[in-house]
């Protein structure tokens, strides 16, 4: 009996050191928000819809001590349509014994919606951390996306959205490989390569990126480049060089980026050539925060769709989200783009998204309520 009594102390302790070594955290949010449109030669949208400030999502994430200061860990994320889970129709093919097509059939799928909210569409990667740095591999944010989240005002979300003039250098890589130094005095560097995976051509469509990062008390700043080879894998179809930073006063939080994109995209007649600058404010005011930013994105790529002029454009941005708990807030947004020569014929123009859509209009009201868990 004294035997089976110590045998279950053991087993208990040695299950208390598993549990303490590795742990799973399930976390998520839902976003909700009206949507409200103008500008578009269509007329005017109204609608609600799910993830303004960001996607609506689920994600799980686990951690695993090694020992010896290593760490495995993965992430995977799922974004969902919190504001239309209704079943969407898929057609299918059917086929007799002899592999003749007779007929076709519809069969009733999940919606999880399309893009970074398809199914474990938004992360999906596994890692490896410890005095070397760390080493991330699968489906992952872009050096350069990671980046916009901290600079921008409103977080890549809200009508206000950095990304509605200034390209996100891949917004999530597949197939993609990421290595961090360890931080030294505040700094750190990454490299980042996401494969194209074309039998026989591997530069293909190949994305590579690197940073270095300064992120010590209130200030934040970051260098990135971004570049991906075309689909012949003979050039450059973008190339992304990312310059900004933020830093917190405590009466007001600044943040600004400078982007400069070149590049020769497959089959486009003349270069790329653009330059975009951000400048934007936080400001702490009644319990929440004011969100405002000005964005200046400057064309200068000749042998445009249109005949004359480039396609130049400005956005304002104003917010405000107002925290009623430590997980739940309530938000609002508008913004409005300018879009120079916008023309009849010439530019079909800029529109303002949010953090899920792309927007239908060169204008912009959201009011939401987002819950974080």
């Amino acid at each position: 009996m004294k035997k089976s009594y110590i045998a279950l102390a053991a087993l208990a302790l040695v299950s208390g050191v598993a549990s303490a070594q590795s742990s799973v955290t399930i976390y998520g949010k839902v976003d909700l928000g009206g949507v409200f449109d103008s500008g578009s030669a269509s007329g005017k949208s109204v609608r609600l819809s799910s993830g303004v400030t960001g996607g609506s999502r689920l994600g799980f994430k686990g951690v695993e001590d090694l020992g010896g200061g290593y760490k495995a860990g993965f992430t995977l994320e799922t974004g969902f349509c919190a504001d239309s889970a209704a079943p969407v129709n898929s057609t299918l093919t059917v086929k007799n014994s002899a592999g003749a097509t007779v007929g076709t059939t519809t069969q009733s799928v999940p919606n999880f919606c399309t893009g970074s909210n398809a199914f474990m569409g938004r992360q999906a990667h596994g890692d490896l951390s410890g005095s070397f740095g760390s080493l991330i591999a699968g489906r992952q944010f872009s050096l350069g996306y990671a980046n916009l989240l901290v600079i921008d005002p409103f977080g890549v979300g809200y009508a206000g959205q950095i990304v509605n003039l200034v390209d996100p250098s891949g917004t999530r890589l597949n197939n993609s490989v990421r290595y961090t130094t360890p931080t030294i005095a505040g700094f750190s560097a990454s490299g980042e390569i996401a494969l194209g995976e074309t039998t026989g051509n591997w530069q293909a469509s190949r994305e590579t990126g690197g940073a270095i990062t300064y992120a010590s008390g209130p200030a934040y700043a970051t260098f990135m480049f971004y570049d991906l080879d075309n689909t012949n894998g003979n050039g450059a179809a973008r190339k992304n060089y990312q310059l900004g930073g933020t830093y917190d006063f405590g009466v007001v939080k600044i943040h600004a980026l400078a982007q400069k994109s070149t590049g020769s995209p497959t089959g486009a007649a003349k270069p790329l050539d653009v330059l975009d600058l951000m400048g934007g404010v936080t400001v702490p005011f009644a319990g929440g925060n004011v969100l405002a930013s000005y964005i200046h994105h400057n064309d200068r790529t000749s042998g445009t769709s249109f005949s004359t002029g480039n396609e130049d454009a400005s956005q304002w941005g104003i917010g405000y989200n107002y925290p009623l708990s430590k997980r739940t807030a309530i938000y609002t947004a508008y913004a409005h783009i300018n879009n120079d020569n916008n023309q009849s014929g010439k530019n079909a123009g800029f529109t303002v998204g949010n953090a899920t859509e792309t927007g239908t209009g060169n204008k912009s009201f959201n009011l939401g309520v987002v819950h974080n868990f």
